[in-house]
């Protein structure tokens, strides 16, 4: 396991070995003084999904309203949103 330490604004790229065109930015938008940590995520074909879903092994169809399918046009499920975080 890697493990980094990131301030608000700062990303780590997830690439594929073979193809580094191929990736996801995880950003750190929001650090709460409670500990809590608010992330974007930036990717073309990808999926994302919490680790609970993603281990319920559910259908597309139980879990759309958990995931949100990333591109790096801006839109996410469809919509545009605003910079990174939307």
């Amino acid at each position: 396991m890697l493990l980094l330490q990131r301030h608000v604004n700062e990303s780590v790229i997830i690439h594929n070995k073979q193809d580094p065109t191929d990736y996801v930015v995880v950003r750190v938008c929001d650090v709460y003084p409670t500990g809590d940590v608010t992330l974007g995520f930036l990717g073309d074909n990808f999926t994302v999904v919490r680790n609970e879903i993603f281990n319920q092994r559910t259908t597309y169809e139980e879990s759309k309203c958990e995931e949100q399918t990333l591109n790096t046009k801006g839109k996410v499920n469809g919509k545009y949103q605003n910079g990174y975080y939307g």
